[in-house]
């Protein structure tokens, strides 16, 4: 466990970045640190791995003020992974990986064997290993900056906004990956953002910080969004908070209508293949077109993903389906939002 104690930070100028921070990061869990610029967000991480030194207080790691830890040997025990990945540019992606490895005695043969175990825990071809990052796009950048974070299995994970440099599509592709990685493996995580929704389908513990690294609100994502600590934190959230919600929640909540049931709704029918796949919909009033029929998976979608299907859909009908993709039942509009005003308890990222 990482714990602050009245930890500050007041810079030879007096200008203070963070004063008097007490905040306990549980040992397994995900705990996301989210707030405007400069409100002190990475020069708390920075504290952990001694980047930074704190003017007052304490950083604990495991019980041991991290002052008394040599600055080098601390550093080779936590991973660190940064914006735009931090790569070495002029070594092979392989040796990349394998840097900390290296720099603990390992020999070439163990450091690069485990380089290319990463490679693969991180969904990447093992001819990436080959390649120098200048080859690599932007998210396959960020997936060995997370490789080379792991490489020694620290108990610690430090993230200072790791996926803001990337397009949407990739960023929520490599949050997924996090998310992945954290079931499997079960880090100590410290993630820096200042993106809300980041935070809240990240964090198992969102802290909301304000000016010094005050703590305006500590919770779970979704005590968070559905009750925050005052105006200011709700303004922060944004007005849509509703609706982010709507991501913690799983589809399963839904009531599914069973495709036995029949499959006309109104004028528009789902047309299904021979294996009970849709193929869309069918409007009886112009029965020549076949429309789309998004579709979700209530054993592993949110309740966001449910909504988003029945709004693509021109039915304002979703389709659940199987893992084979066959239809297993509809779901309209109210119906996914009627679950969601019911009180179930969730997860705290709602998985």
């Amino acid at each position: 466990m990482i714990r602050f104690d009245g930890a500050a930070k007041r810079h030879p100028d007096g200008t203070i970045a963070v004063e008097g921070l007490d905040l306990d990061v549980p040992a397994g869990r995900i705990t996301v640190l989210v707030g405007p610029s400069g409100c002190g967000k990475t020069t708390i991480l920075r504290m952990v791995n001694r980047m930074v030194e704190p003017t007052a207080g304490r950083v604990l790691l495991d019980g041991t003020d991290v002052a008394r830890l040599e600055a080098a040997k601390l550093r080779r025990g936590i991973g660190y992974v940064i914006q735009q990945a931090g790569l070495f540019p002029h070594r092979r992606v392989i040796d990349n990986i394998a840097t900390v490895p290296y720099l603990l005695g390992w020999d070439r043969k163990k450091a690069r064997a485990r380089a290319a175990e990463l490679l693969e825990l991180v969904g990447l071809a093992p001819e990436t290993a080959k390649r120098y990052p200048f080859q690599l796009s932007g998210g396959q950048q960020q997936r060995v900056g997370v490789a080379r974070a792991l490489a020694a299995d620290p108990p610690v994970l430090l993230m200072d906004e790791p996926f803001s440099a990337v397009d949407p599509v990739v960023r929520a592709g490599l949050q997924e990956e996090l998310l992945r990685l954290q079931g499997e493996l079960n880090k100590t995580v410290l993630f820096v953002t200042h993106d809300i929704e980041e935070a809240v389908r990240l964090g198992d513990q969102v802290v909301v910080l304000r000016e010094h690294g005050r703590i305006a609100q500590l919770a779970d994502p979704h005590t968070l969004l559905t009750a925050p600590a005052d105006e200011s934190v709700a303004a922060f959230l944004g007005r849509d908070r509703g609706l982010r919600g709507l991501g913690l929640r799983p589809a399963a909540d839904v009531a599914v209508r069973p495709i036995d049931d029949g499959t006309r709704h109104g004028s528009w029918e789902l047309a299904l293949d021979d294996g009970g796949r849709p193929t869309g919909w069918l409007d009886h009033d112009r029965p020549t077109e076949v429309h789309p029929a998004p579709a979700f998976h209530p054993g592993t979608d949110t309740l966001r993903t449910a909504l988003d299907a029945t709004v693509l859909s021109p039915a304002g009908i979703a389709v659940a389906v199987d893992a084979e993709g066959r239809a297993t039942g509809t779901v309209s509009r109210e119906a996914v939002l009627a679950a969601l005003s019911e009180e179930r308890p969730v997860s705290a990222r709602g998985r």
